[in-house]
């Protein structure tokens, strides 16, 4: 670990974590490329071979199996390409909590590949770690558990900067390590999660939204999505809603909706290095503060100690 220690306090983390990212944005940028548009592009080139071409290949073959094996090996290249990306993304996971170390030791960014084998390295642990992790937000999205979930998620929240700095421990102990670390600093835990999500979600998805609107951007990408909305068997659902007296809903509002949605996606994961930044200093905080905590304690017991001699 760095020799590097935080103040006590979420807004230094927040300054500090956004100050690296800015101080490094084209190389964090040119390493979130592939795991985000990746995951964009091979969805669309999956559906787009399979979708495109599925009336051709079944107007022509007479066997509906081997026609659906037809359509289904179209979309092998997209899936592919997405579960590189998507592999990639969940590296990265840990591959940014390394290179913040650095950059607060060097001051630089650099060596992406070295980064990624503080994870890729230990492959089997890390995926049963992120098995963990889906298992455990499978069941918290559930509507009976995703209140309790959603306060018990925050004492999990630093799972990802314990595997990449305390490598020695297994699978359960990083979950146990993470609630130890959190406890006692629940409510700035959650402030801090609350304040990145606003953002380097919400924020910065807006900005661009604006900057895209004045260049009339907007409107453009929008129609890109006309044909998969006008798809859609929305009139059912209309007709439903004239009876109540509410607003119909329109091809160019499910357009939109895609396209903030897609936005919003892409910038949620471009923004990835801003949050693992900002929760590895919060990591080195409490794991500072823990340590202060024993070595009072042990100084404690070594006066008391000493007074009891005497």
């Amino acid at each position: 670990m760095s020799k590097f220690k935080v103040k006590n306090s979420i807004w230094f983390v927040l300054a500090e974590g956004i100050k690296i990212y800015f101080t490094n944005i084209d190389k964090f940028l040119t390493y979130m490329l592939f795991p985000v548009f990746g995951q964009l592009i091979g969805i669309l080139l999956s559906f787009g071979l399979s979708l495109g071409f599925a009336n051709q290949i079944v107007a022509k073959v007479n066997n509906p199996w081997i026609a659906f094996l037809l359509v289904l090996l179209l979309a092998i290249p997209g899936i592919l390409v997405f579960v590189k990306a998507f592999w990639d993304y969940m590296v990265a996971y840990i591959a940014l909590n390394s290179m913040t170390e650095g950059a607060i030791s060097t001051g630089k960014v650099y060596d992406f590949q070295s980064h990624n084998e503080v994870a890729t390295r230990r492959t089997w642990a890390f995926v049963l770690l992120l098995l963990a992790v889906g298992i455990l937000s499978s069941i918290g999205s559930s509507i009976f558990f995703i209140i309790p979930a959603s306060i018990i998620w925050i004492y999990f929240i630093l799972v990802f900067q314990i595997f990449t700095f305390e490598p020695d421990l297994k699978i359960h102990e990083h979950f146990k390590r993470s609630f130890l670390l959190i406890k006692g600093h629940w409510f700035r835990t959650c402030a801090l999660m609350l304040i990145l999500a606003f953002f380097s979600i919400f924020i910065i998805t807006q900005g661009v939204s604006v900057v895209f609107d004045y260049l009339n951007l907007s409107n453009k990408i929008c129609m890109l999505f006309d044909p998969i909305s006008s798809a859609l068997p929305i009139a059912l659902t209309n007709e439903l809603l004239t009876l109540f007296k509410q607003p119909i809903i329109t091809t160019e509002m499910i357009s939109e909706m895609f396209y903030y949605s897609i936005l919003s996606a892409i910038i949620m994961g471009l923004t990835l290095p801003i949050r693992s930044i900002c929760w590895t200093l919060w990591y080195m905080n409490l794991t500072d503060l823990e340590l202060k905590k024993q070595n009072s304690g042990k100084k404690s017991k070594k006066q008391k100690q000493e007074i009891e001699e005497e």
